[in-house]
């Protein structure tokens, strides 16, 4: 029996009641993911002249590391004026927010460097400062632009998908533009020489930022990268044997899976990490903490944000 085979027979079948009140922010967080893609469809392309290195990628570059801020101030404050008004009608509680910070964008567009260096850096800092001087939340100026700047790297992957060449990158962040992953999903093997193990599925991660899909070794860590079996476990929610939840003894991270195989029916990743809180609610009451942090899986920020947006 492979190792694959014995993890998928001893994995732990947790108890699972979905708790009350989840199902309420789904349809905020499904039009903010078609807000982002409708917008990104409207970007001009995205960077032509990303420079592509083979070794750099096998060693772990994403493709546009490369290219700094100023790269995307242009797109950033496109899809910022389509977006800031319409986030603001999805989630009322930080309309007036997210109109500070379009009119903000409109009167002073160099801002637009310092915000997108500051997100994508995650400099705390410097959110801070920018957050004080727009009369913004630190929490509330991280959402906003990561929504916008969502949209310009999901433009940018739609044109640089091709060179990320899968042979050669084996991370657990985005080839594209280095994002975490926020959910993976299980889907059998095309390749004919896998035949024997295809059963057992191959595992795609989805980026929380760019959408971008791809290729991960399915018995590893994708947070530290550990391999040892004995450390990598596997929680299958009672009654919802296709939704699962990957933790890492190492690092005390987990992943939400979703498996397809031998499922016809196509699923949206973009929405699907949503519709799946229940299982964070598992996985961080167990002591493990999320590979991607977002709005719905921090605890007593997820309450609030279901308390107050979802209206």
């Amino acid at each position: 029996m492979s190792v694959s085979s014995r993890i998928e027979q001893t994995a732990a079948n947790t108890d699972l009641t979905v708790p009350p009140g989840l199902d309420a922010i789904l349809p905020a967080f499904a039009a903010l993911a078609t807000l982002r893609r409708e917008t990104a469809e409207t970007l001009p392309a995205g960077p032509a002249d990303v420079p592509y290195d083979p070794e750099q990628f096998a060693a772990g570059t994403p493709l546009l590391a490369p290219c700094g801020p100023a790269a995307f101030e242009a797109p950033f404050l496109l899809a910022a004026t389509t977006m800031l008004p319409r986030i603001g009608t999805i989630f009322p509680s930080i309309a007036k927010e997210a109109l500070l910070l379009a009119q903000a964008l409109a009167k002073e567009t160099r801002l637009a460097g310092p915000i997108v260096g500051a997100v994508l850096g995650g400099l705390e800092e410097d959110i801070v400062q920018l957050a004080g001087d727009l009369g913004l939340s630190p929490e509330s100026l991280v959402f906003l632009a990561h929504e916008v700047l969502a949209a310009v790297l999901r433009r940018g992957a739609m044109t640089l998908a091709p060179m990320a060449e899968e042979t050669l990158w084996h991370q657990g962040y985005c080839p594209i533009c280095g994002g975490a992953p926020d959910i993976g999903m299980l889907k059998e093997k095309p390749e004919p020489s896998e035949f024997l193990i295809a059963k057992a599925g191959r595992l795609s991660l989805h980026c929380s930022l760019c959408g971008h899909l791809w290729r991960f070794p399915r018995l590893q860590c994708p947070a530290c990268g550990e391999g040892d079996q004995k450390k990598l476990d596997l929680l299958i929610p009672a009654g919802r044997e296709r939704e699962r939840i990957h933790t890492c003894a190492t690092c005390h991270h987990y992943l939400i899976v979703l498996n397809r195989v031998e499922c016809e029916r196509t699923v949206d990743l973009d929405i699907a990490p949503v519709g799946l809180a229940h299982l964070d609610i598992v996985a961080r009451e167990k002591g493990f903490t999320p590979l991607c942090e977002t709005p719905w899986n921090q605890g007593d920020d997820a309450d609030e944000t279901e308390n107050t947006d979802a209206r």
